[in-house]
């Protein structure tokens, strides 16, 4: 399998089985299991409806067989590009039964971003809407195509097919896709768990999206033992919101749509978040009882401001999970008490996976860091000459353990720039430390701003703006001076246009929190949102350019 695949080999996977870690169960076994002992229980409710684990079970069934038939198989990937539909779920537990590749999409990815991922990734599929929120999908995948060419087949979800497309709905239900044969076949054609499984694309907010795999071993043990058992204590009752849009992998898929499939649950899919509408969101979680959440920050901002939330009912709500993004404490504690349950946090990265997360049980003060390092992964802080940080000194974050990947996918020269020899990633987050082992993320090596050849950290500085009353959300960015190289700009979401904070009154404010003062912004500018990357988080090179233009 890795010789078709161009990516990094996993040094420790002896270890990984020899302590547990990895047990060879792949994602589809779980879900097998809980539709032979609970056949009519809801696993999916989307826009269409409601998916009982037998008919989950037999659709991805049908699916997989057909696939097979088409000649994919083993190591092909094929990428799915969807709103939060059922058909995500279900293409993937069908990919996961035959060995080949799930790659989410964003709905709103477009020329470059597809063109790029299906290149890197060499997708021999795709799965797509004829179209959807009225831009046309299929007119993007036809123009694409000529310059794909290991892309071999174009499948639509909920239209007839056009020329040279296969329908979705036919290849699960039409028995001419599967012959004679059925799929009574596919245990023959059960993968190895420790094989390439599934492709999160990384955000791109500092380079191109990259194409980073994943095995179900690793996955498994993510969602189910840290996540599930450690971190949530996940169960068969519980009902989780999918809020954040599924193609952008972890946030919006995994945690949320594949985390309760392997309990047992439920989970109930927003097709599409509208930040202008959030009560959308919040009439899902009461209307079904959603025990949890997952939401990127921006969600959770715009949620715990829609007025009047004392008319929904969250008696039900066990905790939000956030990621994707680091939360503002101020941000989280106004969610715990509009809310009533916990903020449960995680930190890592697509590239990588996750090394620590808070605990549900975590008392309230540790709920503001992002957690302890988790069962199976190691974590150091570490100074610039590679030297362990001691507790409380800030360092470079490194991990490295069971959840992690294989890397980016044909990418060698980046695999070697942020992994080193023994497999430890080199996140570029600077980190604290405390007594207790927790962690607090306090930056990013290349966002520092360097003011005459001092440093200003901008993320310390957006954590203050932000708790400003006349400030909504804050990004701090560097702006070019002829003299000092660069200076600190700071780029404002106003609470209320009709009382905008002026640029005298946020540095009065950061002086109160005794920050040294070349940290102070010489420059204000007010917008009315931030450009964001499919997972949400701020495209701060977009916005240096929308700035400096």
């Amino acid at each position: 399998m890795l010789m078709k695949l161009n990516v990094r080999p996993i040094a420790d996977t002896a270890e990984f089985y020899l302590r547990g870690y990895w047990q060879d169960r792949l994602i589809v076994d779980y879900v097998d299991e809980h539709a032979a002992a609970h056949p009519d229980k809801a696993a999916l409710i989307d826009n269409r409806g409601t998916l009982t684990y037998g008919e989950l079970v037999a659709q991805t069934r049908n699916l997989a067989a057909a696939l097979v038939g088409l000649g994919i198989g083993s190591g092909d990937v094929v990428g799915v590009q969807a709103p939060n539909w059922a058909e995500l779920p279900i293409s993937h537990l069908a990919l996961d039964r035959i060995g080949a590749i799930f790659l989410p999409l964003h709905d709103g990815f477009r020329h470059e971003e597809l063109r790029n991922l299906l290149s890197q990734s060499r997708a021999k599929a795709l799965i797509f809407p004829a179209s959807y929120r009225g831009f046309n999908h299929r007119a993007l995948v036809e123009d694409l195509r000529p310059g794909l060419p290991d892309l071999r087949y174009s499948i639509v979800m909920r239209a007839p097919p056009a020329v040279g497309e296969l329908a979705f709905d036919a290849l699960v239900w039409d028995d001419a896709w599967r012959g004679a044969r059925g799929n009574n076949f596919l245990d023959a054609c059960r993968p190895n768990a420790s094989s390439p499984s599934q492709i999160m694309v990384s955000s791109g907010t500092t380079a191109v999206p990259r194409c980073s795999v994943f095995c179900d071993n690793a996955m498994v043990f993510k969602l189910v033992r840290q996540y599930g058992r450690y971190a949530c204590h996940l169960g068969s009752d519980d009902i989780a919101a999918a809020i954040a849009p599924a193609g952008t992998g972890s946030t919006g898929y995994n945690y949320p749509i594949l985390a309760p499939l392997l309990f047992g649950g439920t989970s109930i899919l927003l097709e599409r978040w509208n930040g202008l509408e959030p009560e959308r969101a919040l009439e899902l979680i009461a209307a079904h009882r959603c025990t949890y959440a997952v939401v990127i920050p921006t969600q959770l901002v715009k949620l715990v401001n829609v007025p009047d939330l004392g008319c929904y009912d969250f008696s039900a709500l066990r905790f939000i999970t956030n990621g994707g993004a680091k939360l503002a404490a101020t941000v989280a504690e106004a969610a715990e008490r509009s809310f009533g349950c916990v903020v449960q946090t995680m930190y890592g990265s697509t590239d990588s996976a996750v090394p620590t997360m808070t605990s549900i049980d975590d008392p309230a003060e540790k709920r503001r860091t992002v957690g302890r390092v988790l069962e199976g992964q190691e974590l150091r802080v570490v100074r610039d000459d590679g030297t362990p940080a001691e507790p409380g000194e800030p360092g470079e974050i490194w991990w490295r353990g069971a959840n992690g990947g294989f890397g980016y996918l044909n990418a060698p020269e980046a695999n070697k720039a942020v992994w080193d020899n023994e497999g430890w990633f080199h996140s570029g987050d600077i980190g604290v430390l405390d007594a207790d082992g927790y962690l607090s993320i306090t930056g990013r090596r290349k966002d520092m701003i360097i003011r005459g050849g001092r440093n200003i950290n901008p993320r310390q500085i957006e954590e203050i703006l932000v708790q400003h009353p006349k400030v909504t959300d804050a990004a701090v960015i560097p702006i070019g001076h002829a003299v000092l190289g660069e200076i600190a700009c700071a780029v404002v979401v106003p609470a209320s246009q009709q009382d905008s904070p002026s640029l005298e009154e946020l540095n009065e404010f950061i002086r109160s929190k005794e920050l040294a003062v070349w940290c102070q912004p010489e420059k204000l500018v007010l917008v009315d949102d931030f450009p964001r990357n499919a997972g949400g988080k701020v495209d701060k090179r977009a916005l240096i350019a929308s700035v400096e233009a």
